[in-house]
């Protein structure tokens, strides 16, 4: 197991990750791409609400 692969740090990559496919999204020209891509940024920022310890 990667020891870095905590939840938070997942939370992080997703995050970060959906920021870039938005920025991507913002740059597409073709209206298909850019329409994919930003669904795609919004899957992982609703993988990563649902991953998101809570708080006990």
């Amino acid at each position: 197991m990667n020891l870095y692969d905590t939840p938070a740090e997942r939370v992080r990559r997703n995050r970060e990750r959906a920021e870039e496919l938005g920025r991507a999204a913002d740059r597409a020209t073709d209206p298909e791409h850019r329409q994919r891509l930003r669904e795609k940024a919004l899957r992982l920022l609703h993988e990563e609400t649902a991953a998101e310890p809570r708080p006990s």
